[in-house]
């Protein structure tokens, strides 16, 4: 009898000890859920989003002032997917990350390539467009090669990943590296610098609206990666809400209308 009734509280003493675990497991997981900005998205109608205002096709601010691009139209459509208005802020390569960090936008929608060490600092999504990075300069230029940049001025956006391109794969060419793409465009045009690398899609932006004045190295594209949106990292509930809608997006006819208009391409087999 005594041996049973050792063994009947050790049995109520194990059940409080599995129901306290519970009861802290479930409050655990409905304080992060009520702090994602999933929730506070939901809540408020209203989504931020760090997009470039200078990075055409990705992001620019047109003559009207309204922002546009193939990042503008992914940016507007998960936010209609949860029924949300939306604000811009604009941001620059360097400081798409401490934006985040911050908690000065819900989410980052800028070319922003899917890095490992990146990674490490914010969530990243599943990839919506894919990229490599490439070399322009001036028509009347006589580099001709990726060889040719030893020794000459090459323009690249600060954090960007012709920035670690020029640093690691290229040390024998002077790096001069510009908060936002349009000065970097514009030191090219000025002479100051004798090329720039850019993304292929920025760069082809920039050769639609130079009439003939730069052209691309012909050369193979540098680094091809895919670029992703940026989250505040230890947000999942908000991250697999975005990779959901990166997946069903990535194959609706509206990703692919808009693959088109900006990029010259459907949306490639690999992020589908």
């Amino acid at each position: 009898m005594k041996l049973n009734r050792v063994l009947a509280g050790v049995v109520v003493a194990a059940t409080a000890v599995l129901g306290l675990t519970a009861c802290t497991s479930v409050q655990g997981t409905g304080a992060a859920a009520q702090d994602s900005s999933l929730n506070k998205v939901l809540a408020n109608k209203k989504l931020v989003v760090g997009v470039f205002a200078d990075a055409p096709p990705y992001g620019v601010m047109n003559s009207s002032g309204e922002y546009e691009g193939f990042d503008i139209d992914a940016a507007r459509a998960l936010a209609s997917s949860l029924g949300a208005e939306i604000e811009f802020v604009s941001t620059t390569n360097a400081n798409r990350i401490p934006l985040l960090e911050t908690g000065k936008v819900d989410i980052v929608i800028a070319a922003l390539t899917n890095l490992d060490e990146r990674a490490q600092k914010v969530a990243m999504s599943r990839p919506y467009a894919a990229e490599g990075q490439v070399v322009l300069v001036p028509a009347a230029s006589d580099i001709t090669s990726y060889d040719d940049l030893a020794g000459r001025t090459v323009a690249a956006t600060r954090g960007s990943v012709p920035a670690t391109i020029l640093e690691t794969r290229f040390p024998e060419a002077k790096a001069s590296l510009f908060e936002a793409v349009a000065d970097s465009i514009q030191a090219l045009r000025s002479g100051k610098v004798d090329a720039l690398m850019e993304s292929n899609s920025v760069a082809g932006g920039i050769l639609k609206d130079s009439s003939g004045e730069f052209v691309e190295v012909n050369a193979p594209q540098l680094s091809p990666s895919v670029v992703s949106m940026g989250l505040k990292l230890g947000d999942q509930l908000w991250l697999n809400y975005v990779n959901n809608f990166v997946q069903n997006y990535n194959i609706s006819d509206a990703a692919n209308a808009s693959y088109n208009k900006w990029l010259n391409t459907d949306v490639p087999d690999l992020i589908k």
